[in-house]
């Protein structure tokens, strides 16, 4: 079958080549509805009080207090009212707030996916600034006393935003792929097509080749073989209209002696007799 495939595509290669062109366009179609996305993350460390650190003391081996604050900090960003803030800011912005799962303790991950570069880190930004003025207004909220206030500081922001391909890739595999069984498709079918046509063509060219002659019955007159009773008939015909006619003497053989008497007039009897 493939063998088949491979020698159709050969004998019609200008229909592959209008479906390697056809496939070529339909890539660059995927490339332009799903373009890459760019990505960029951020850490962000909530920090215990100074109450709770005392004076002197090490915020952070004071941090195993802090998973709960975090987690609220977390399910706040969730929310509709924070995610439509950050979509007045950033339209296009994808994000995910959550609690970073590699390593233990209060550290808040932001992953942000948006369209462009500056778009993507624009985002990022907001919301990470954003992470510390909204802790501070949980916690004016609860009335917390400044001592007892938690901080945050920010661990690592990207610099720089990431490509993502991967969904631009999969729908370009997904054109190609249309795109190369469409043309497997067309040529072989065509060339199915136009190799039964050209088996049908031949086929009543040697049947017309092979084609016995006429037999001849033996019984039956030819042209030359035949009787010429038409030239009998029409002189028969002829001699019946001139005798209707009067046009022709009903005697065939007529007399000499007549003859004369009919040009020098009447002929004696004496000279009539015959010797």
């Amino acid at each position: 079958m493939t063998r088949d495939v491979i020698r159709a595509l050969g004998r019609r290669w200008y229909v592959l080549v209008a479906g390697l062109l056809m496939t070529a366009g339909l890539a660059y179609g995927a490339y332009r509805i799903a373009p890459p996305s760019y990505t960029a993350s951020g850490l962000v460390l909530l920090l215990p009080s100074t109450s709770t650190v005392g004076l002197g003391g090490n915020p952070l081996l004071a941090l195993s207090d802090l998973d709960q604050p975090a987690e609220i900090l977390v399910a706040y960003f969730s929310g509709a009212s924070a995610q439509a803030d950050v979509k007045a800011n950033a339209p296009t912005a994808q994000y995910v707030v959550s609690i970073n799962s590699s390593t233990r303790g209060p550290i808040i991950e932001v992953d942000v996916t948006d369209k462009t570069p500056a778009k993507t880190l624009g985002a990022l930004d907001y919301i990470t600034n954003q992470i510390p003025v909204e802790l501070h207004g949980l916690q004016t909220a609860v009335s917390a006393p400044p001592d007892a206030v938690i901080t945050s500081m920010p661990l690592t922001i990207d610099a720089k935003a990431k490509a993502d391909y991967a969904a631009t890739i999969r729908t370009m595999i997904a054109a190609v792929l249309v795109g190369l069984v469409v043309t497997g498709v067309i040529a072989f079918a065509l060339d199915g097509l136009l190799l039964g046509r050209q088996a049908r063509k031949r086929a009543r060219a040697e049947a017309v080749a092979h084609v016995p002659a006429e037999p001849i019955d033996p019984e039956e007159p030819t042209e030359t073989s035949r009787p010429s009773h038409t030239l009998h008939d029409g002189a028969a015909m002829a001699s019946s209209s001139a005798d209707e006619n009067g046009d022709l003497d009903p005697d065939p053989d007529p007399d000499p002696g007549d003859m004369v008497a009919e040009f020098i007039g009447p002929v004696p009897a004496a000279a009539r007799q015959e010797p």
